[in-house]
Formats: C-alpha cells, structure tokens, sequence
C-alpha cells in the first residue's frame, strides 16, 4: 500500500516539474520573436533613379533615408530584414524587394512577433539638396587668360551637366564656340575672373533662351554669390521689359574647379532678349531715323560712338547700331540734350512740352524703384545703365544690370557717390542721381511713384524668402567655392577687398546681412516714400 501512494506522489511531481519545463520553454520563445528591423534598405535594382544603395539610419522607433533629388518619393520599393511573423503598413502586408509605398510623407511600419506587442516604425525618406548644374569650359591648349586678354578670343569646347534635371530634361548638352573676359572692375586684377561665351550656333541652355551669346559672371565681391540673382529677382516682379535669365552654376575650366559662377543671358538685341528694332544704314531721316536705339550709360565711356550730354555730363554709348550714320547720331545725340533741357527748365513739368514728351515715366519709375531697393552704388546714372530710344518714341530703361556691389556691399557710396549711409537706410538715386532728382520735384511723378510702389509692395515683401531659397541651394556648392583647393575653388569667405571693410566670417552671416538689409531697406523705403508729398 505505501509502495503504490508513493508511486503516485512520484509521478504527481513529475508531472508539475514537466508543466514547468514547458512554461519556461515558451517564455524562452517569447524573448526570440521580439519584433524589429534588422536592416531597412533602398536598392537601385528596385528603384529608378538610385545609383548605389540607400541604408536607413536607425534610432530606436525612428528609420531616417536620404535619396537623390531626383528620385521620386511616390513608389518606392523597400529591401528589408526582420525579427517576427508579418510586416504590414495601414494593414497591408510588406514583402521585402516587392511591395511599394508613396513616401512623401513618413510612413508607419508595423513588425508583428509572437506572444508579443507589435513594434511601429516611423518611416521617414528626404531628398538630397539638388546639384548645381555644371559647367565646363576647355579652352584650346589649355590656356589661361591674363589681365591684358579681355577682348581675346579663344577657342572653346563647352560641356553644360544638368544632373539632378533642375532646369532641364536632358542630363548633358556639348557645344563649341569662343569666349572672352568681361568686364572692368570684375576683370582687371581679379582673381576670379568673369567671361563670356559666343557659340558656333544658338542654343539654349539650361532652359533659357536660344543663343549664341553668353554670360559667365564671377561674383568675387559678392559673398553671397546672390546680389545678381536677388536684383534680378526684383526685376521681374516690377516687370522691366527684359530680366536676363541666369541660374547658378558650378564652373570648370581647363580641368579645375573654379568656383560658383552664375550663368546668364548676355546683354543684346534679339526677339528672345531686349526686343528691338535696331535702325537700318538707310533709315535716315524723317520717322525712319528716329529708332530703335539701344544705349548704354556708363562712366568708363569706352565704346567709339559716344557723346556726353550738355547739362549733366551724362556718358551716353551706342551699343547697337554700334556705327551709327552722322544723322542717326545726331538724332540720338539732339534728342537727349533737349529731354535734359526741358527736364532742368522752368516749365519742365508741362504735361505737353514738359519732360513726359521726352522720358517714358513708368519705366524710370520701375527703373527706381529696383536701384534704389538695391541701393545701388552704380544706379545713379553712373554706370552698366542700359536705355533704349523706340521709333517716335522716348526714352526708357529696357533692363537693369549689375548688383554684386548693391544692397550693403559697396563703403563708397558715401565718400565717392554721396549717400548719407552704406548700410539699408537713407536715400540714394532720389538725391544723388541726375534726372531723378528733378524728377522728385514734380509732384506727379511723386504721386505716380507712390501708386506703383504700394501695388508691387506685396511682392517685394517675398525677396527675403527668395535670398533663403537661393542661398539654401547654394549650401553644398559655396562650401567648395569657399574651401581651399584641390577640393574647392580656394577663394575666402574673410579676406578683404577694396568694396567693403565689412567681414562676416561666414556664409551663413554674409546672407543674414543680405536678408537683413531687403528687410529693413522695404521697411525704410515704404514709410519714406509713403510720406512723400
């Protein structure tokens, strides 16, 4: 009898030593299933547009990829390993190199396991800031140019890359031509040096208009690399007849980086740029000799068709026809003299034979209202001033030109050009320029001014966004603009130059002054030329 009570307590005690075995084995099982990504990939072979493969960043809960900017974000296919049963997004079950989601906006993951909470990941892809476009120049021998070759042509072939398909659907354009150096201050001396391109044919490039004459404009004294692009910018919102078009480029030449550069429409007569309809050799008299004209304000006064004009010395060049007949340029010549004439005369506000016979008004308005926001140094009728005179028309300014030493970046504009200050307050083109300042003693023109400059405020107000965009763009490009060579272009962000004694330090100091400077400048100029009588 003892034998048998004390088999059963034996067995009794085996069976609760074998429930515990189990119940162990399955807490062991539970630990195993724990669900979660052991690895989160892109990979091209899935996914257009991808060159190499994207890892995620993993951070707890948090899965963080960065792609191409050219890599659309709706339907990408992800490559993935786990721990658990089952993958699902808003209850559709994921299968790794298979199914596709729309990641404009992050998506949550959900790793099922067994016995066990499920575990969400946050999903979240950006796209990489957009490459500049790139342009390379190879000149013939590999030449260089010197200070004393500015007007030299030299033999070019051109390579424009748009990788990241910015501006246009083709990656790669080639063409062949010549360039030359440009300018003067911008040349003479300076170690980053503009130019600009004539191709054997007309083409467009970077979606801008069709061809053969280009502009490569260095921006050495312009730190923000943005001064051109910003007056440009302002341009188009007051509607000048013709903004030149222009987008920032990564510029190389015989092989080496040479730093941002900005790509634009060089300044001439075409249907596709400054639309006029240049006088002929034979139109020399009656309507026939009184335009089109194109012209050029500028003090450095080095075209061979010129004259100044009789009250206010005004440097006056033909830019085309670049060889006027005698009667053309006498015509021209006769014509600005008697509007300088009229405008500085007693009666000069005479709605008849006053000065609105002679000057288009609202062009000098538009004209104003951009060089004075800018606060150009050389707006005041100084220089890089273009103005047209139309068959029987008058006188008016078909486009602006020139900025990188506006807005703050030019200390002699007071001791050379007279400004009460260098920085965003004060007047400039109304006291300091010819023409306008008489221009500021006609009521009307006052009144006038004051309409077109409250209608066009609310525009002007979004340049400050326009700077940020830009300069955000530029982020990764002016990192090797301003980073010592082989791996950048070796031009500093700190040295001084004879423009200004004002230095930064930084990038990212030099925009906030430029934003800065629009802002208050708007704020200035909309309480002052409100309250002008």
């Amino acid at each position: 009898m003892m034998s048998f009570i004390k088999s059963r307590s034996l067995l009794y005690l085996a069976l609760i030593l074998l429930t515990g075995l189990i119940a162990c084995d399955k807490e062991s099982e539970k630990e195993v299933l724990e669900p979660k990504f052991e690895s989160f990939t892109l990979r091209p072979e899935f996914n257009s547009g991808l060159n190499e493969v994207v890892v995620g960043d993993r951070s707890g809960i948090e899965i963080k990829l960065t792609v191409p900017y050219n890599v659309s974000l709706n339907n990408l296919v992800v490559s993935f390993n786990y721990v658990g049963v089952k993958v699902e997004v808003n209850g559709v079950e994921q299968i790794s190199n298979v199914t596709a989601n729309d990641f404009s906006q992050p998506v949550t993951y959900t790793v099922f396991g067994i016995n066990s909470e499920p575990r969400e990941y946050t999903v979240t892809i950006t796209k990489k800031l957009p490459q500049l476009p790139q342009v390379y120049v190879e000149v013939e021998g590999r030449q260089e140019y010197r200070d004393d070759e500015k007007e030299t042509y030299k033999k070019i072939t051109l390579k424009v890359m748009d990788p990241d398909n910015l501006y246009t659907s083709t990656t790669e354009f080639n063409a062949i031509g010549e360039m030359k150096g440009r300018g003067n201050s911008t040349w003479y001396g300076v170690p980053k040096k503009p130019y600009r391109i004539k191709l054997d044919e007309k083409s467009s490039l970077l979606s801008m208009s069709t061809d053969k004459n280009w502009a490569l404009l260095a921006n050495f004294y312009d730190k923000t690399l943005l001064r051109n692009l910003t007056a440009f910018e302002i341009s188009k919102i007051v509607e000048m007849p013709w903004t030149p078009k222009s987008v920032s480029v990564d510029y190389y030449m015989n092989g080496t980086y040479r730093g941002v550069y900005t790509l634009t429409e060089h300044v001439r007569v075409s249907d596709e740029r400054v639309n006029l309809n240049i006088v002929s050799q034979n139109d020399n008299s009656g309507d026939a000799v009184t335009g089109d004209y194109f012209l050029e304000l500028d003090f450095h006064y080095d075209e061979p068709y010129r004259f100044r004009t009789n009250k206010k010395n005004l440097p006056i060049m033909f830019k085309d026809p670049e060889e006027p007949t005698t009667n053309q340029f006498n015509y021209v010549e006769n014509f600005f003299n008697m509007a300088e004439e009229v405008l500085y005369s007693e009666n000069f506000t005479d709605p008849v034979e006053g000065y609105r016979k002679y000057i288009d008004v609202p062009s000098f308005i538009n004209y104003y209202i951009v060089q004075e926001l800018a606060k150009n140094v050389d707006g005041n009728l100084r220089g890089s001033c273009y103005m047209a005179l139309r068959k029987k028309g008058k006188i008016e300014f078909p486009l602006v030109w020139d900025f990188d030493l506006a807005f703050g970046n030019a200390d002699h504009i007071t001791w050379e050009q007279g400004a009460t200050s260098s920085e965003w307050d004060g007047w400039f083109i109304k006291t300091q320029s010819p023409w306008f300042d008489r221009l500021f003693q006609d009521p009307q023109f006052v009144n006038e001014l004051k309409s077109r400059w409250n209608e066009l405020k609310p525009k002007l107000n979004m340049i400050p966004d326009f700077i940020k965009e830009h300069a955000h763009l530029l982020n990764d490009s002016q990192k090797r603009n301003f980073s010592p060579k082989p791996i950048g272009a070796g031009w500093s962000i700190t040295d001084q130059q004879w423009n200004t004694s004002k230095i930064r330090g930084s990038y990212e100091k030099e925009v906030e002054y430029l934003i800065n400077f629009v802002e208050k400048r708007l704020e200035w100029l909309d309480t002052n030329i409100n309250a002008l009588k």
